[in-house]
């Protein structure tokens, strides 16, 4: 019997060491990883950038802003508190799509990034036809300055 509880509790230790040394620290600044053209003074292509703070182990603060670029440079973003859970971030807009999903998947290199929605031309409350999706990639692992994606004012 003595046995079997030492079985148990080495098994347990075993699992939970496993599973904290799989934790990434969300916390930085990522840029979208996709290909821009620049012509004249219009740029064409998506960009957008994520700002991330640990607040908890499994709490954080993010700002996301996402630009579809020329020519109608239509964008999306949003700041929000949210849980960190498994290296994973659920997003929603209840208020103004109840079908908004976006789901952030962080490894050590950055984040992907992928919306499901109902209706991918208005979607998740951002502007016509701008869809989150895509490889987000880590170029800082200091804690931002946050700020809001649409006024550039410090998040406090």
């Amino acid at each position: 019997m003595r046995q079997i509880l030492y079985i148990l509790l080495g098994l347990f230790l075993t699992i939970k060491v496993y599973c904290q040394s799989n934790y990434i620290d969300p916390t930085g600044t990522y840029e979208l990883d996709s290909k821009t053209e620049k012509k004249g003074e219009d740029i064409f292509g998506y960009s957008g950038k994520i700002q991330v703070k640990k607040i908890k182990q499994d709490k954080i603060i993010m700002t996301f802003m996402i630009c579809k670029g020329a020519p109608s440079y239509n964008s999306g973003s949003f700041v929000d508190t949210l849980d960190y859970n498994k290296n994973t971030v659920i997003y929603k807009t209840l208020d103004f799509d109840p079908s908004c999903l976006i789901k952030f998947d962080f490894n050590n290199k950055g984040i992907f990034v992928k919306e499901t929605t109902n209706d991918l031309n208005s979607g998740c409350g951002f502007g016509h036809a701008v869809v989150a999706d895509g490889f987000f990639k880590k170029t800082s692992s200091s804690e931002p300055l946050l700020k809001d994606p649409m006024t550039d004012e410090e998040i406090q």
